[in-house]
């Protein structure tokens, strides 16, 4: 286990992450965050990730397309603490997730990944307090919206566009 920080460069179009920086096709930052869109490379099961990171809700919603079939999850929701300086990004992954289940039904995982990172120092106590309330929040947000993230994002002021199209300029 170790920190999990991604870097997104707005200039350089790149994503960096352990596995190694990665093009970039689409950023378009908006009034709620920033939404990303890259291929995967060398991934046993996705080929491509959108993501639209929500640093007032300490959240990043992604999709993922699959290789082959249908997607596991209609959306995966990492609990994140946000930095921006300029046009860089930095996104620090703290470890509690919940997925919407294409059916559906949503589920908190990783909450065992969330108290070994704080064991191991690699979480602080407040940002332990920041992902569990980002994911409470969150769980208690789609209840009053019957799990329609759009709906409950909706209720916020957040509309989520998925469609954007490349462009050479940010």
């Amino acid at each position: 286990m170790g920190l999990k920080i991604q870097t997104h460069n707005l200039v350089a179009k790149t994503h960096a992450v352990k596995a190694g920086t990665f093009p970039v096709q689409i950023y378009q930052e908006h009034a709620s965050g920033l939404y990303v869109e890259r291929d995967f490379y060398g991934h046993p099961v996705h080929r491509h990730w959108q993501a639209h990171i929500l640093p007032q809700l300490n959240l990043q919603v992604c999709r993922f397309t699959p290789r082959q079939g249908q997607p596991q999850w209609r959306y995966y929701i990492d609990t994140v603490q946000v930095e921006r300086e300029g046009r860089l990004w930095r996104v620090r992954d703290l470890y509690l997730d919940v997925v919407i289940l294409p059916d559906g039904k949503v589920q908190i995982l990783d909450t065992d990944e969330l108290f070994e990172a704080a064991d191991a120092g690699l979480v602080t106590p407040q940002q332990l307090a920041l992902a569990t309330h980002a994911a409470h929040n969150l769980v208690n947000l789609l209840a009053q919206h019957e799990n329609d993230l759009p709906r409950a994002l909706a209720s916020k002021n957040i509309v989520l566009n998925w469609d954007y199209s490349p462009s050479p300029t940010i």
